[in-house]
């Protein structure tokens, strides 16, 4: 079974260990343990889970709307999101993204739509987006750090 948590201390020497294939790395901004160092307080960390064991990671940015000009005003920012590759293709991404419309609205009921962006070049992670409910809204973010991102939604309504 999948399931999404927020990080706590316990999760940090199996996030430690999360890593991406090669060919993914282009797409990433540092492995786990980076991102969660400089997190600020508006970005909540979260861990993808299956039997008690930490397979991805993600977080959740408060601020998304006030930080991206594109956004929603009641976007909840899903950035970073990663699951490791010993874990990929069973299906683990799918399951954790079509089940965080319900974990949002559970735990972050102010918020209306969930928004993301995702590499154009990253034809797999979207793929399993637009899978999982996520729409293009047929723009583009140019402020990704490798090149031109694809800006995506799913209401929480």
């Amino acid at each position: 079974m999948i399931s999404i948590e927020k990080y706590s201390d316990k999760w940090e020497p199996q996030v430690g260990l999360l890593r991406v294939k090669q060919e993914q790395e282009k797409f990433i901004v540092g492995n786990a343990d980076e991102v969660i160092a400089a997190l600020q307080q508006h970005e909540h960390p979260h861990v993808i889970i299956e039997n008690d064991q930490v397979v991805g990671f993600f977080f959740l940015d408060l601020l998304y709307s006030k930080t991206h000009h594109f956004t929603h005003s009641k976007a909840l920012g899903v950035r970073a999101l990663v699951v490791d590759y010993r874990f990929q293709g069973r299906g683990i991404a799918t399951k954790a993204i079509t089940s965080l419309p319900d974990y949002a609205r559970l735990n972050y009921p102010q918020f209306e739509v969930l928004q993301l962006t995702v590499n154009c070049r990253n034809t797999a992670a979207y793929d399993c987006y637009a899978k999982c409910g996520f729409e293009d809204t047929g723009q583009l973010y140019l402020g990704g750090p490798a090149g031109p991102q694809h800006i995506m939604q799913r209401s929480l309504s």
